[in-house]
């Protein structure tokens, strides 16, 4: 989940209110002028709220946002085309096991096809044999015709045994009636062997044609599987272009869910670069603690916490801690942040305080000119001010104060040290030799 920076609401000038009400002490004017004060420092309490907070930080948090709607979005994209991949795995298994059974169905179709060519092969040759022995006994039979036709074409020939044959024979009357009984015996065999053959002829023609009819019937039965088994190739080459898009629209699913999870992770890595940018940019004024450039280049003349006495009289211990410039002097931001007010503050004067993230603040006031406004982003080391005599009539010394949510922090504690002096009874030491005040 996107981490939310909170940011507290505090006004710098209670602060000051905290300071004259506890650690006044009056030395110096009538009665009169410590009404004229009090009535000066009277401030109202101007609520400056940091939850409009950094722009910056802002950008950053709406950027991840969007990253966070965008990897859910892609998160569900994923989801739906995992969903439809095993949508698509199951229909691949389920053709899968339908083109089984429909292989299983054509080789049953191969083996009764096997089956029935088989049987077919072998009543064809048995309608081949029995052709062969028809023909045999037709020829047969023919010869038998040819020589019966013979016999009897001679044996009317011959015509009847009468007195004349006898008389004129040269065989005698028993030899005759005997030659004539063997030559009807013949005839009448040659006739029953003809109706023999016309009945084994009459037999054969019946069996083939039982046996031309069965082949018909293998025929049909044959033409039945072969459109069976043409039907199931059919079938089976449907399956099989729906297998091919199934399949293609699973690998379709599967890199789209490649090239989502692909985005999600350059979307994961963003991500996570702009959640360190936001750590960043949180904790970068911390982790540049002592390392800070000073607003100006002087010597420090009030320390933190240390006891001052104003122009007015008025003595307070600092919350913060004042720099001697020149006038004219560019009074610089600390470090990169977001102007969170630039205006007059009473009790301070001009007044620029700088949201620097992660809840630090810097403070800066007895300005002359301001010129950044509210809601600028600033660098570090961007002109926000110019310092003046008429800023400084109150107190001396740009004031400089540093807040963590709303504790007041040591400057010198976060300021780079080579880069100013501090002021001393007998001369200006550099800042980090002398031992400073823990806040």
């Amino acid at each position: 989940m996107v981490r939310k920076t909170k940011h507290s609401v505090f006004c710098p000038v209670f602060f000051y209110a905290d300071i004259f009400l506890t650690g006044r002490k009056i030395r110096y004017g009538s009665f009169l002028l410590l009404i004229a004060v009090a009535a000066l420092l009277t401030l109202p309490v101007v609520s400056i709220a940091t939850t409009a907070g950094n722009d910056q930080k802002q950008k950053l948090e709406t950027g991840i946002n969007k990253y966070w709607i965008n990897i859910r979005r892609l998160q569900q994209g994923i989801k739906l085309q995992q969903d439809e991949m095993e949508q698509k795995l199951s229909q691949e298994r389920d053709l899968l096991a339908e083109l089984e059974s429909i292989d299983n169905r054509l080789n049953e179709h191969h083996e009764k096809l096997g089956v029935l060519q088989g049987r077919m092969t072998a009543q064809q040759d048995l309608i081949a044999v029995k052709e062969k022995e028809l023909n045999r006994v037709k020829s047969e039979k023919h010869v038998v015709q040819l020589h019966l036709q013979k016999r009897l074409s001679a044996y009317y020939k011959l015509g009847r045994i009468g007195l004349i044959n006898v008389a004129f024979s040269a065989h005698s009357l028993p030899e005759l009636l005997s030659f004539h009984d063997s030559f009807q015996s013949l005839i009448r065999y040659d006739q029953t062997l003809i109706e023999t053959y016309r009945h084994s002829i009459s037999e054969m023609e019946r069996v083939k044609e039982a046996l031309t009819m069965e082949k018909t019937l293998l025929q049909e039965f044959i033409t039945q599987k072969e459109e069976e088994k043409n039907q199931v190739d059919r079938t089976k080459q449907d399956k099989e272009s729906l297998l091919t898009l199934i399949r293609t629209q699973k690998k379709l699913h599967e890199q789209a869910i490649k090239e989502m999870e692909e985005a999600s992770n350059k979307l994961s890595s963003h991500l996570t670069v702009m959640e360190k940018k936001e750590q960043i940019l949180d904790q970068g004024f911390l982790l540049n603690r002592g390392k800070l450039s000073p607003p100006v280049n002087g010597t420090v003349i009030t320390q933190f916490n240390q006891e001052k006495t104003n122009n007015l009289g008025i003595t307070y211990k600092s919350k913060g801690i004042a720099i001697k410039a020149p006038d004219g002097t560019k009074v610089k931001a600390i470090f990169d942040g977001t102007i969170l007010f630039s205006g007059y503050l009473r009790g301070y004067g001009n007044t620029v305080i700088v949201d620097h993230g992660y809840q630090y603040y810097s403070i800066l006031s007895r300005m002359e000119k301001l010129l950044k406004n509210k809601g600028d982003d600033v660098k570090t080391g961007d002109s926000i001010a110019l310092m003046g005599d008429t800023a400084t009539l109150l107190d001396e010394g740009l004031y400089i104060e540093i807040r963590h949510e709303s504790e007041s922090l040591d400057p010198l504690q976060w300021l780079d040290k080579n880069k100013f002096t501090l002021e001393t009874n007998e001369k200006k030491t550099p800042a980090k030799v002398v031992e400073q005040v823990n806040p």
